[in-house]
């Protein structure tokens, strides 16, 4: 990753979005102003559940402490899908659940005053902007989401006018395949699906082991869309103890962390945006 695209700080990780064929420091957004920013909260600041019904303090303090409302903060439940909900307020949210029960794993918007969210604990954050009309947003990538990225780029593309010279990609932290060790079904449907690149082979005592790669997964599909602005974090968040994990703390004690897409005024004091 460009360093100059990521800047850890204490208790969050901040991410930029960033265009190659732009000059530094030079934009050509689609507005004035500053583009949005990627954020993703660290495990020591606690779980990051969304809980609309009980509320969670730490993730209010979390968003309060970005300069953020939480009631301009735009949340969901995760369904494990390739579903993307496009929204221009939080209303348009309630009604896009009404009416797809099934659920959605990712949310864009074009209204600079939602904070898209969704959590993640291995599962990878991937976070998206246009340059060209200004929506942004985030998506939450695991093994059955994978493949999400291209449907959010094609509603883009379909609802907005976009290009993939016009879309900015930032490949969170997730699960690395040192660690993602999966059964040959798995493994042989991302093989089929995100070519042999997305598995990890290697020989152990009772025959063949496989490891799922999420990076590799989603790098493949941003090269079949022609997306070219990427910036990507190589850490594995099982590895890393300062990420939440599932697979290394556990089903019963796993840390969420909060991904965030959107205008945080409160980042002026972190890293002088």
């Amino acid at each position: 990753m460009d360093e100059s695209a990521f800047i850890p700080v204490r208790d969050f990780e901040i991410f930029r979005f960033v265009f190659r064929d732009e000059p530094s420091g030079i934009s050509h957004d689609h507005a004035a102003g500053s583009r949005p920013q990627a954020v993703l909260s660290l495990r020591h600041l606690g779980d990051m559940k969304f809980d609309p019904e009980h509320g969670n303090p730490a993730r209010e303090a979390f968003l309060r402490g970005l300069g953020v409302d939480p009631s301009n903060v735009a949340g969901i439940h995760l369904h494990h899908t390739q579903h993307v909900a496009y929204i221009e307020s939080l209303s348009d949210l309630d009604a896009t659940l009404v009416n797809n029960p099934e659920g959605f794993d990712g949310i864009i918007t074009g209204n600079p005053a939602v904070v898209p969210t969704v959590t993640v604990a291995d599962c990878m954050p991937v976070w998206i902007y246009c340059r060209h009309c200004g929506a942004f947003g985030v998506l939450h990538s695991g093994w059955k989401g994978t493949g999400i990225l291209k449907q959010a780029v094609v509603m883009l593309q379909e609802r907005r006018g976009c290009t993939s010279n016009d879309l900015a990609v930032i490949l969170g932290p997730s699960i690395g395949a040192c660690c993602y060790e999966v059964d040959q079904a798995r493994a042989a449907y991302f093989m089929d699906r995100f070519s042999s690149s997305s598995v990890r082979v290697t020989a152990g005592a009772q025959g063949a082991r496989y490891h799922l790669d999420l990076l590799a997964a989603n790098l493949h599909i941003a090269r079949t869309l022609g997306l070219s602005h990427m910036q990507i974090a190589h850490q594995c968040t099982a590895c890393t103890p300062r990420y939440g994990s599932f697979r290394r703390e556990g089903a019963g004690s796993f840390t969420r962390m909060l991904a965030a897409c959107g205008n945080f005024p409160g980042l002026a004091d972190q890293d002088g945006a």
